[in-house]
């Protein structure tokens, strides 16, 4: 009798320490407290069970699990059927050529138009879109690609945009394990076996997801080269009148070309200069009075003024351009500097205003992550500083970077806390190498852009400012119903042309 009621207790202590570490819910702690009562009741008057009475109550409890198991599952299944129903959320998208981030989103046309020699100087075989998603499952994506004119409109033409230029063959990896910020990261290099394009010009990849195709995911813009013109770009040192104290020092840039004969020269009328890797930042110049409106987003509207013929040089001259600064740099492989978390992660110094002079160059404005392994390839929660030093700006303050390809939008606005007298700025960026600066404008809450945009403020003017600026040459054609390609491609800088 001794010997039972000791074995009891101990069948209750090895329950009730199972249910501590979490192994058995409270109802079943319950359970067991009640048929080890009862059992111990009932064994006493029959040796039947008192023989097998341990055994009764371990399979009743086994019994009772399982069944509340299998009514477990369907729950579960249902939350985790619930979260892959959330949308996924784009985190960043960027364009380059090849497969090296460091060059233009610029790609020769496989099979060109014309019979030519000319080599432009940036072009590759493909580009690569790589996009970062929050999602709970790869998500299922589509890109479509467009055909735009030299401002960005798209061409509502059907023999431009084929049916058939949409591919989902879209490359998704997991991100890392300590990711936080997003899930998965896509890549889609094109033209390829699915992709290919008979056109040059602008081009525009759409994404969309096939649960909702009716809203646009994502967007990408590229360059698309069919090579009929030589193209050089010389940069010359200039002045301007800014509005307030800081540098004087402007660029006048000029575009010259040469084209093939076959090339008709009424038909070359536009050429277009970038910033390399600021693809969102056009200048125009143009015949086409309306392209030019493209510049209007600028504080300093530049003048322009077009001259010559295509067949012995046709010049695109773009005059008093600010000459900004060259770019602040944030590097982020440093673990101790940067740790992983989600704990924001404070710039070592604020950020002060530049009067045009920098002590270490930058990188063209390019993101860089070869020094970045796979296992920290991750986002952190940065917060930008900037010191104003007691004079806060009249207008909208932005941060415009690497981190977000150059196109600021509400996210990147900086708020100025009065207390501390410093403008601030949370927001979540990819390890590795940015290019960045401070810009100022005014945001417009209807088309969600900033307006009158200007570098000057917190960054200077200086005449050693060693920004790429890349032209493009267009040309219309009429076959189709009319569409503008690009014939020639070329560089230069503050120091000189650049060749291939």
């Amino acid at each position: 009798m001794s010997s039972c009621t000791s074995n009891s207790d101990v069948e209750y202590l090895c329950f009730n320490n199972i249910h501590r570490i979490g192994f058995i819910t409270d109802v079943l702690l319950s359970v067991n407290t009640v048929l080890n009562f009862n059992f111990r009741s009932a064994r006493y008057a029959n040796p039947v069970l008192r023989k097998y009475s341990s055994a009764i109550q371990f399979e009743f409890l086994f019994i009772i699990s399982w069944s509340l198991f299998c009514a477990l599952v369907p729950s579960i299944s249902a939350q985790e059927s619930d979260l892959s129903k959330i949308p996924p959320q784009v985190r960043m998208i960027r364009v380059y050529g090849g497969s090296d981030e460091t060059l233009p989103p610029i790609a020769i046309l496989s099979q060109p138009t014309r019979k030519s020699t000319i080599t432009p100087t940036f072009g590759e075989k493909s580009v690569t879109i790589e996009m970062d998603v929050q999602s709970g499952l790869p998500p299922s994506l589509y890109a479509i690609f467009v055909h735009c004119s030299a401002d960005w409109n798209e061409d509502n033409n059907i023999f431009l945009n084929e049916i058939t230029l949409r591919t989902s063959n879209i490359d998704w990896r997991s991100a890392p394990a300590t990711s936080r910020y997003y899930t998965y990261r896509g890549s889609l290099s094109v033209p390829n076996s699915q992709v290919t394009f008979r056109v040059g010009g602008n081009w525009k990849a759409k994404f969309y997801d096939y649960s909702n195709d009716g809203i646009l995911f994502a967007e990408a813009r590229f360059f698309v080269v069919d090579p009929a013109a030589d193209c050089v770009v010389d940069v010359y040192g200039d002045l301007y009148e800014p509005d307030m104290k800081v540098g004087i020092s402007a660029f006048t840039i000029e575009t010259q070309i040469q084209a093939i004969r076959s090339i008709m020269d009424n038909q070359v009328q536009t050429v277009v200069l970038y910033r390399n890797n600021r693809w969102y930042e056009p200048i125009t110049i143009s015949q086409v009075s309306s392209f030019e409106k493209s510049n209007d987003y600028r504080k300093y509207i530049p003048n322009t003024m077009v001259s010559g013929f295509g067949g012995f040089g046709k010049r695109f001259r773009v005059e008093k351009l600010p000459a900004e600064n060259d770019y602040r740099i944030l590097e982020m492989n440093n673990l101790a500097l940067f740790p992983r978390g989600t704990a924001p992660v404070r710039l070592s110094f604020a950020d002060l205003r530049r009067s045009g002079g920098y002590y270490q160059r930058a990188d063209d404005g390019a993101m860089t992550t070869r020094f970045t392994s796979l296992y920290d390839d991750e986002y952190v929660l940065v917060e930008f500083v900037l010191d104003p030093e007691s004079r806060p700006s009249e207008e909208d303050v932005f941060v415009a970077g690497s981190f977000n390809s150059w196109q600021p939008d509400a996210n990147w606005q900086m708020y100025y806390d009065e207390h501390e007298r410093l403008y601030k700025l949370r927001q979540w960026v990819r390890r590795g190498r940015h290019n960045y600066m401070y810009g100022t404008g005014k945001f417009n809450s209807d088309t969600r852009k900033f307006e009158k945009i200007s570098y000057e403020e917190f960054e200077g003017n200086t005449s050693a400012s060693p920004h790429t600026f890349i032209g493009l040459v267009y040309y219309r054609e009429f076959d189709y119903g009319g569409y503008d390609t690009i014939i020639g491609v070329g560089a230069g800088n503050s120091l000189g042309r650049i060749t291939r």
